[in-house]
């Protein structure tokens, strides 16, 4: 198999011209989040149509595209467009109540942070690297961290990856003075306050194994304080 992406927690393999398997690399079961994505294609949101799981194997349709992230990377001046888009998609998912049988996002309180009866569906890693544009519209990839959650958490995580991951090569030479103007735009349109989420984003990203160094030192010295330049005016919600 063709080795197309390789992740920090998964790869993607090219099984033929309009399919492709995603393996989970610690071998985790792709069940559930199977489930998930049929579930949101069901109504009606932008994922990848699943068409088997198999332990730790999901085969999928292929989406062609670049991500929001590298088109970012090759149009920085369009920092306002992506980051209102990405934030409609995040108001778009928390429409969206979490079905019972989904799992509860670990916050700084152990569970989701917020009543069961009233939780969305969260995503907890949709930044700019996990959107495809594509042809149809912009497309939702890898779920493996999906919840039943607080619309402010899920937002809050977003804020904290996108303010404070480490990039590489062309993205970080042309995006790191970006980040601030694009959660800038995200904020305008996701929907929620993610203050209200901060605490629990923050104990949940310091769980991540997968952080770099210097994402946990950004975590302990800035996460607790990153929205505030955000919301030195009042913002619309």
């Amino acid at each position: 198999m063709e080795l197309l992406a390789r992740g920090r927690d998964a790869d993607l393999f090219a099984l033929d011209a309009s399919t492709v398997l995603r393996r989970d690399r610690a071998g985790d079961d792709m069940a559930d989040q199977a489930r998930l994505l049929l579930t949101l294609e069901e109504l009606g949101y932008p994922v990848p149509h699943v068409i088997d799981a198999d332990g730790a194997d999901l085969v999928m349709e292929r989406i062609d595209g670049g991500t929001m992230l590298d088109e970012l990377a090759h149009e920085p001046e369009q920092y306002r467009r992506y980051g209102r888009q990405l934030g409609e998609l995040h108001e778009r998912l928390h429409r969206l109540a979490a079905p019972a049988w989904l799992r509860p996002a670990r916050g700084a309180d152990g569970g989701c942070g917020q009543a069961s009866d009233d939780a969305v569906i969260v995503h907890l890693d949709l930044h700019p690297a996990n959107v495809i544009l594509s042809e149809r519209g912009p497309i939702v990839i890898d779920w493996s961290n999906a919840a039943s959650g607080s619309a402010e958490m899920d937002a809050a995580v977003t804020a904290i990856i996108t303010l404070g991951s480490e990039l590489e090569g062309v993205a970080q030479e042309r995006l790191e003075s970006m980040r601030s103007l694009l959660i800038d735009a995200f904020l305008e349109t996701c929907g929620t306050d993610p203050r209200a989420g901060l605490a629990d984003a923050i104990e949940y990203r310091r769980g991540n194994p997968n952080n770099t160094a210097a994402e946990t030192r950004w975590i302990e010295t800035r996460a607790r304080d990153c929205l505030d330049p955000f919301y030195l005016q009042p913002r619309a919600v």
